[in-house]
């Protein structure tokens, strides 16, 4: 990086914290010309948000993810065993895939009881 390179960063870091500082600045200054005039500055104090009950679920959604990605891996392993692969002639793709579909269910499965059972100790 360049000497110009290096002057377009110390604008663009200058730039945020001078926005911010007189955000800050003005913000106060507001905030004391009502508190002088008796007027009411409570809707300026941080108020805490409502706290959410719904979090993405992200025990399920690794629990699909490893169930998948196991039902995947064991359906090439079992396709390309060489004593079976003669006995499966030409169902190798569905059955990769419907071993993806039962590994990946049963992580589903696996995933609501957990879930369930989280919940039960809340």
């Amino acid at each position: 990086m360049g000497l110009g390179g290096t002057v377009v960063l110390l604008a663009l870091f200058s730039a945020i914290f001078f926005s911010w500082y007189f955000f800050i600045q003005a913000r106060h200054k507001e905030r004391l010309t009502l508190m002088e005039k008796g007027a009411d500055a409570s809707n300026f104090y941080a108020q805490k948000p409502p706290r959410r009950d719904w979090s993405f679920p992200w025990l399920k959604f690794g629990l699909l993810i490893m169930g998948i990605a196991l039902g995947w891996s064991i359906g090439l392993i079992v396709t390309s065993v060489p004593e079976w692969k003669e006995s499966l002639r030409g169902i190798d793709e569905p059955l990769i895939f419907a071993f993806v579909l039962l590994f990946g269910g049963a992580g589903m499965i696996t995933a609501h009881f957990t879930d369930s059972k989280k919940q039960m100790q809340d």
